[in-house]
């Protein structure tokens, strides 16, 4: 399962070529502890990225740098290529409203955030996710997401391993989350052809029919 190699072919995630990745995903697993980073959660509404303005809004949990990385990530999952995608369905808010009210979740969404900057530090020298090519943030999702398969048979040996378990966690849940959000929603709904469950009508007038 490769999404960079997807995105190579299309220059962007289809919809049917995410929601066949997304059928493989096992449940949530539990958020470990780690203590690893220099939280950029503190950074209130100052912004690492040099490339990228932020998105601006009223959210309950999230920063305007988080939010603006988290609506990245979702335009990636459901992208805007042929039909609008999670960038015009708002998912980011709707995500941030899903969480702003569980601790255990707050946390793996910073952790996870952190973590994407990291990552970004690693393997392309910059500050910021929000500074690397399209391709380049495709393949620190392909590492989150391909992370739990690679600790088949030796289990979680290192600071490192920690580290990229939590970017598995916010991931799967990051994907769960967008593609409930966008296909229950009024958008997602006119975009796959659905036009919602029948509507009860009323009763008929029977005083018009003509009864024998």
């Amino acid at each position: 399962m490769d999404i960079a190699a997807d995105c190579r072919d299309s220059d962007s995630l289809t919809r049917r070529k995410f929601i066949a990745v997304i059928t493989s995903f096992s449940v949530l697993s539990s958020l470990l502890p780690s203590n690893y980073l220099l939280s950029v959660w503190a950074l209130e509404n100052k912004n690492p990225s040099k490339s990228q303005k932020l998105l601006k809004g009223k959210f309950k949990f999230l920063g305007p740098y988080q939010a603006t990385v988290m609506e990245e990530v979702t335009s990636l999952i459901i992208p805007s290529d042929n039909s609008p995608g999670a960038r015009e369905a708002g998912i980011v808010f709707a995500i941030d409203n899903s969480i702003s009210e569980y601790n255990r979740l707050q946390r793996l969404y910073q952790k996870g955030i952190e973590w994407l900057d990291l990552k970004a530090r690693e393997l392309a020298g910059r500050d910021s996710y929000l500074d690397l090519n399209q391709d380049e943030r495709i393949e620190i999702l392909n590492i989150a997401d391909q992370y739990r398969s690679s600790l088949s048979g030796r289990g979680i040996s290192s600071a490192v391993d920690r580290e990229n378990l939590i970017g598995n966690q916010f991931f799967k849940d990051v994907v769960r989350r967008t593609i409930d959000i966008f296909y229950t929603s009024d958008l997602g709904w006119r975009v796959v052809g659905y036009h919602g469950p029948p509507q009860w009508a009323g009763n008929l007038d029977y005083s018009k029919c003509n009864i024998k």
